[in-house]
């Protein structure tokens, strides 16, 4: 055993000695390799990365002379990348010296933007553009392509609302409009979609598959948007959508799943705060105090709700044939939203097909789009936020008896509801806020929208003169949208709706939307050498029209068909219970309860239609790639204005300067490789004017309808009025000048860009009061007076860490923006509602302060810093207060709007956030001031809650600026984390895993329910949600 042991151990010995052996030659092999990495321009690469190929992990970055140290075997191959230049691998084969010259990308160097009508390379760009290409970290975070434009660059500020149907705003550099839109133009793939929006749709670019976008460019002042004339003077936004390639196919999937919840509930009173402020405030042995219930109810947590949802993508991508090349997409999403029965169906289909026939390139597109929404009944928001908490959801008293008790088993289908008993009837209360619950349960609101959209674009260039070619493109818009509406039989809302009807009743609205296009334009492109410039002319002509019309079932004034018989008021039995009789209306069912006096079938028909005629032309020119200049004209018609104010000229001139091409600049290239100042000027157009469609001539409509006078012939006619109308209407106006400085250093590993812009708009278009008697209505369009936007806008993106295992890419961008009306034509009018009622605005339209100011009493507070109820400041000192002590003060609008965002990427992982902030604007928060006015406590009748509250009035001061908050914030957008696998099924797999949260967090000072509020008053308790999600992005 013994001889057995010392054997064993000679053995291991040797076996050691052996390894070591073999282990220093291996050591021994290693050698140091040195040198210096140059940039393309022959300036030292400061921070490239220089790798060993096959060891991930392994390598050094070089200093700021370029200079580099490694230590290698003999044998290995060195892996050279850096920013904006290709990887380069260069064996060492036993060389201790290995010096490189990096090539740029030719992929950056050849960068595009859209510009409309063409493309320019990024570096030749000298209006104020910004591009935003989703990469595959953003892949799956957006539910709608609105969702990707939020924070993306300064002076474009997307506000989102609740709800599963994608539905915001966005503005571009404040607006420039009163009463005219102030939305950007939308262009999908060459097509300008219609900025506005049919039931169901949500918004114009909620319909979009975020997956299949390729990039988006917005173009923000006048240089760059001139050549889209009219519509254009919001901004625009260039959607290209992704084509087909060459080659094998390639299969790009995705599939997320949501979970969203209310972020932000209202504070209200729970049922026993509520008891003890009812019983503390009139008494135990009040009429008050007797009506309270013993339940406990949370009437938001019953209408609200946790959901999940989940959407999905498939992209196929090839060529057939190898002539072909093709792209088909479909997708799928599921939207539940947050407020109980309402959600979102969408699916989209869409074909690409871009072959090239010799000079002639073809790109052909087709999307079909489907949504279905269950919409949600919203006012059952603001009934859960009144009701009185001490009721219970259901009381479910009988009915006993009467014709109509087989069809309904209790008074008010057992929902707790406001009434009385009187005569032995009950009658429910007028005015009243209702059970939400009810509201929801008895209510199917529902619509259906079709769309289709597509071009056919034809690009020939000329044997004869192949730098001369033609381009057609033919584009269509179509969409049709139901919407529906059913209301249960002895719900509140039934017996509330066409006098007290009580039966149950149907709507149904139809829309249908027809845009077509015509495009043709001649590009001249050429490089002359000799005199080292190149020359790019465009000229063509675009003809659009949009038609709409619609029908609503019923008149205008009352839309609407009975499904059942209606109802006579419930009689109170001895017992408790009711009898419940239908009324003898059987006649009705199947009936619209108010015919159209105008059509033949009883129903309210409209329609209209918008045709646009331009001309349009521009000439980049370049000499010696750094002197740049573009200069556009667009003649544009439309069909909205008199033949007088028909054609509108809208010009435009940019200059740039390539400043790190000049000479001077040589010897701080190896540290500032771009450096672009660039100004601009031009004039673009506004006709948009919401649903009117004919301003310049008289449209006559019947004086009252269902009165018939004699005709003196034995029949019968109605009389009718001319509506009002402008026939001096003409172009809204907005001028632009805009000075930018692009920057960009250590091979752009730092990039941005800084502005500054003015824009005047004149011939402001607003809906004003004409003279009394002058018209036959009280307010027509006009042409009334100027305003202007101006600010400063800065830009920064960096890359502080770039090696080939860590990469950290960091971007800020800050926004300022001045508006202010300066000229009304002595004229100052009242808008924006807040106060309830007919005529009741909490901001004002006036000269020398922004567009929606404020317009309040200056508030009176004690000594303690509490509001004195009812007092106010009285301005003027006449011993009165009325309408001259208001207060013009604050505004909707943000003055600085920010964005910061970050992003790691090691090895396979990824994790980024982005913080965005917006500062300076104020909200006139009506949803709190009315659920903090003690009389909501007991008002016709009927208990009603109210919001928790430092601070309670008797009655509603809606007049006070003691409403109006500061509504800055710094709202969390997004966090993300992710894993790649980069080969999976021997390469043929790549697969990214993730978790997001959105709108995760909100830091403000604001006690609303959210402080982004688009259009200042905040009447909208609709809370937005918070969302997590976990998905995955495969492509092989």
């Amino acid at each position: 055993m013994k001889n057995i042991c010392s054997q064993m151990t000679r053995k291991a010995w040797l076996a050691l000695v052996m390894v070591l052996c073999l282990s220093f030659p291996a050591l021994a092999q290693k050698i140091t390799v040195t040198g210096t990495v140059i940039e393309p321009e022959g300036e030292p690469a400061i921070g490239a990365s220089v790798t060993v190929k096959g060891q991930s992990g392994f390598g050094v970055a070089t200093d700021y002379d370029g200079n580099y140290s490694i230590q290698v075997a003999p044998d290995a191959v060195l892996e050279f990348s850096y920013v904006g230049c290709d990887t380069q691998e260069v064996p060492v084969g036993n060389r201790t010296v290995i010096n490189v010259k990096l090539v740029a990308n030719s992929t950056m160097l050849n960068e595009v933007v859209a510009i409309g009508y063409g493309t320019v390379k990024k570096e030749d760009a000298i209006g104020s553009v910004a591009v935003v290409k989703p990469d595959e970290i953003e892949a799956g975070l957006a539910t709608s392509v609105q969702d990707m434009l939020v924070g993306q660059t300064p002076g474009v500020v997307v506000t989102t609302k609740g709800g599963p149907s994608g539905e915001s705003n966005i503005r571009i550099r404040g607006g420039a409009s009163l009463s005219a839109t102030n939305d950007p133009l939308i262009v999908l793939d060459g097509v300008p979609l219609s900025q506005s929006t049919l039931k169901g749709l949500g918004t114009t670019l909620s319909m979009i598959n975020p997956e299949s976008i390729e990039s988006m460019t917005i173009l923000k002042d006048a240089s760059a948007t001139a050549i889209y004339g009219t519509r254009a003077s919001n901004g625009v936004i260039i959607i290209t959508t992704k084509k087909g390639v060459s080659g094998k196919p390639q299969v790009t999937f995705t599939a997320n799943m949501y979970v969203d919840y209310a972020r932000k509930l209202t504070d209200v009173l729970d049922g026993n705060e509520y008891r003890d402020l009812i019983i503390s405030k009139f008494g135990e042995g009040s009429t008050q105090a007797a009506a309270l219930g013993n339940a406990n109810t949370d009437w938001q947590k019953e209408i609200f709700r946790t959901v999940v949802s989940q959407d999905y993508s498939l992209a196929v991508a090839g060529s057939l044939a190898k002539v072909l090349p093709y792209r088909v997409d479909a997708t799928y999403t599921r939207n539940n939203g947050i407020l109980k029965k309402s959600d979102m169906d969408r699916a989209t289909v869409g074909i690409t097909l871009n072959p090239t026939f010799g000079n002639l390139k073809v790109n052909a597109k087709v999307t079909g789009y489907y949504v279905h929404n269950n919409w949600g009944q919203t006012d059952a928001i603001g009934q859960a936020v009144a009701f009185d908490p001490t009721s219970p959801v259901r009381t479910n008293i009988p009915i006993s008896g009467g014709t109509a008790a087989g069809m309904y088993g209790y008074l008010w289908n057992g929902y707790s509801e406001p009434y009385s008993v009187s005569g032995g009837q009950a009658n429910l209360a007028n005015d009243a806020t209702y059970n939400p619950v009810g509201t929801i349960d008895q209510t199917r609101n529902w619509s259906n929208v079709y769309r289709s959209n597509g071009n056919l674009q034809l690009d020939y260039s000329f044997p004869f003169l192949p730098e001369l070619r033609a381009n057609l493109n033919l584009g269509y818009d179509v969409t049709k949208s139901d919407d529906y509406k059913e209301i249960e039989g002895n719900s509140h809302m039934a017996w509330k709706a066409h006098s007290n009807y009580g039966g149950a009743y149907r709507e149904h609205e139809y829309q249908f939307r027809q845009n077509m296009l015509l495009e043709f334009y001649l590009n001249y492109k050429k490089e002359f050498e000799a005199i080292h410039s190149n020359l790019d002319v465009t000229a063509g002509y675009t003809w659009n029209r949009e038609r709409n019309k619609g029908w609503k079932l019923g008149a205008d004034s009352e839309v609407g068909e009975a499904m059942t018989a209606g109802l006579l008021n419930p009689v109170l039995n001895s017992d408790g219970s009711y009898n419940l009789n239908w009324s003898n209306t059987e006649s009705q069912i199947g009936k619209v309860f108010k015919t159209d006096p105008n059509s033949a079938d009883g129903n309210y028909h409209w329609k209209n239609h918008l045709q646009l005629l331009s001309f349009f032309g521009r000439v980049n020119y370049t000499f010696k790639d750094r002197y740049l200049l573009t200069a556009t004209l667009r003649a544009d018609a439309t069909s909205r204005f008199s033949k007088d104010n028909r054609w509108g000229y809208f010009p435009a001139v940019a200059l740039g300067w390539r400043i790190s091409e000049e000479s001077f600049m040589e010897g701080a290239r190896s540290w500032w490789n771009d450096l672009k100042l660039r100004a601009g000027w031009g004039e673009t157009g506004q006709q948009s004017i919401d649903n009117f469609y004919n301003c310049y001539t008289p449209t006559y409509i019947p004086s009252q309808p269902g009165s018939f006078y004699p005709n003196g012939m034995g029949g019968w006619l109605i009389p009718a009025f001319p509506d009002g109308y402008n026939s001096d209407l003409t172009w809204e106006t907005t001028e632009t000048w805009n000075v930018g400085l692009d920057f960009g250093f250590m091979n752009n590993r730092i990039s941005g860009t800084v502005e500054y812009y003015l824009r005047k708009t004149r011939d402001l278009i607003s809906r004003v009061a004409v003279p009394a008697g002058s018209m036959t209505v009280a307010q027509i369009y006009q042409n009334i007076g100027d305003m202007e936007n101006y600010g400063i806008e800065f830009a920064i993106n960096a890359k502080p860490i770039v090696t080939d295992d860590f990469v950290w890419n960091l971007s800020y961008n800050v926004g300022w923006n001045h508006n202010r009306i300066t000229n009304l034509n002595g004229l100052t009018f009242e808008v924006g509602g807040g106060f309830g009622g007919t005529g009741g605005n909490c901001q004002i339209q006036k000269e020398g302060y922004p567009a929606n100011s404020f317009n309040l009493y200056q508030q009176v507070y004690d000594a303690d810093g509490k509001p004195i109820e009812g007092a106010y400041v009285d301005q003027n000192g006449d011993g009165q207060i009325d309408s001259h002590d208001r207060v013009v003060n604050h505004s909707k609008d943000p003055k600085v709007t920010m964005t910061f965002a970050s992003n790691f990427r090691y090895k396979n992982w990824d994790f980024g956030f982005t913080l965005r902030s917006s500062l300076g604007q104020y909200v006139y928060a009506a949803a709190l001031r009315g659920g903090t006015a003690t009389d909501a406590l007991y008002r016709n009748n009927q208990l009603g809650n109210l919001f928790k509250s430092d601070v309670y009035f008797n009655t509603n001061h809606n007049e006070s600026d003691y409403w109006l908050r500061n509504a800055n914030f710094v709202r969390c957008d997004n966090i993300t984390l992710g894993y790649t696998f980069d080969n999976l099924l021997r390469e043929k797999l790549r697969l990214r895993l993730f978790a997001a949260v959105q709108n995760p967090f909100v830091i403000t000072k604001y006690k609303g329910l959210d402080p982004e509020v688009f259009d200042g008053v905040d009447n909208n308790i609709y809370p937005r949600a918070t969302t997590w999600s976990l998905g995955l992005v495969a492509n092989f």
